[in-house]
């Protein structure tokens, strides 16, 4: 039988949920893989709650469990991307091919990683979708040393008994980690709360030319699971005019703005023959209020962790592909 738990390792349990989700998310690329994996570790610490003998922290304890299997998973599949960061920009004519899921990255809802007041306080840049792209380009070892040293402020002894590694090996894989992770911060700005609805009355009226006056020439729009992506306002806009594009736009329903991945964020909403269905997830890049970059992520599947006003999930008929 167990020994009684105290009232505090159970609430460290609560408190370092959100915490360890970001750092799953940021090791694996998916919002939905990463939930899983820290309900997967808090069940494996609840049961080994007895072997916890207290010479480690019990949020050490967890970051350790949870980086182990994140590393384990990473083992098992290949790693997710973004289109805009893999490829060259399609041209207009180019065709649009579907490709699998798992492939790319998922976007995470702001509400579900930083559900508190106090996680203002926490390096949200480490969240955005260039940095976790990024990541996910680094060996799943020197991805976990990096994090746990430059986001977490590990020490390199903890790292290395953590990952059983020695500490000239954590600290060459920092090196490296930090070599292939190095990002000029891109210049976004929180866009006012006039550009957000303009830019949601754009789409749910379909004012296409009211669309376009709030995009950037150097736009950029890119829609996983497709691998195509445009770059600038000459490819972007006559994809916009595309029989295909409005053929969407035609079923649009609703836009709602939330925040993902510490950016503006649009949930749009289609409606199916007489259903109302989750579409796609968009995460922006504004600059002085003229939207900079479009990362769309299609599938009913990328709503998993974000919250919507009672009416929109009242009316959702799934969640199921549309």
């Amino acid at each position: 039988m167990c020994s009684p738990v105290s009232p505090d390792f159970e609430a460290a349990f609560v408190a370092h949920r959100p915490a360890l989700l970001r750092h799953c998310y940021r090791m694996l690329g998916s919002f939905a893989e990463a939930e899983d994996l820290v309900q997967d570790t808090l069940e494996r610490a609840w049961k080994a709650r007895s072997e916890h003998r207290g010479t480690a922290s019990v949020e050490r304890w967890l970051y350790a469990i949870a980086t182990n299997a994140c590393i384990n998973a990473l083992r098992q599949r290949r790693r997710r991307e973004l289109p805009q960061l893999e490829q060259a920009p399609a041209r207009v004519e180019s065709a649009l091919v579907e490709t699998e899921v798992e492939r790319w990255l998922s976007p995470a809802a702001d509400a579900a990683l930083f559900p508190d007041a106090s996680d203002e306080l926490v390096r949200r840049e480490t969240v955005t979708l260039a940095f976790v792209a990024l990541l996910q380009r680094v060996p799943p070892r020197q991805r976990a040393v990096l994090l746990l040293k430059d986001v977490l402020g590990w020490s390199a002894e903890d790292i290395a008994a953590t990952l059983e590694l020695s500490l000239p090996s954590v600290n060459s894989a920092l090196h490296r980690a930090r070599a292939s992770t190095s990002l000029e911060n891109a210049v976004v700005d929180e866009p006012s709360e006039d550009a957000v609805r303009s830019f949601v009355r754009a789409w749910e009226t379909r004012d296409l030319d009211a669309l376009i006056k709030q995009l950037r020439d150097d736009v950029t729009l890119a829609m996983p699971p497709y691998s195509a992506w445009f770059s600038g306002v000459e490819s972007v806009v006559p994809f916009f005019r595309s029989k295909r594009f409005q053929a969407f736009w035609t079923t649009l329903e609703r836009v709602e703005a939330t925040r993902a991945n510490d950016r503006p964020a649009f949930a749009f909403v289609r409606s199916v023959n007489g259903a109302i269905l989750p579409h796609s997830i968009m995460v922006a890049d504004f600059r002085a209020d003229a939207v900079a970059g479009m990362t769309v992520f299609i599938g009913a599947s990328n709503f998993k962790g974000f919250t919507f006003s009672g009416e929109l999930t009242a009316q959702f008929r799934g969640p199921r592909l549309s």
